[in-house]
């Protein structure tokens, strides 16, 4: 299945420590870039995302989107 893969960049704070907090959404339901890119942006702030990263701060000027066509 087609898909968009968003990565957003992460920094922990106080530390020098980084990583990349990842997202996918269908492209059934998210046609355009633009569109993933809001749904991304509400998503990140969730309770759900935030504990995931472990409390991490969320670089949303840098979100990175990938498209995946899965068609075999």
């Amino acid at each position: 299945m087609a898909h968009w893969a968003v990565g957003i960049p992460t920094r922990t704070p106080g530390e020098s420590r980084t990583g990349v907090q990842w997202f996918t959404y269908p492209a059934s339901a998210f046609p355009f870039r633009g569109d993933v890119v809001e749904k991304v942006r509400e998503d990140v702030d969730t309770e759900t995302a935030v504990r995931h990263r472990a409390g991490a701060a969320a670089d949303v000027g840098a979100i990175k989107v990938v498209w995946h066509d899965d068609v075999l």
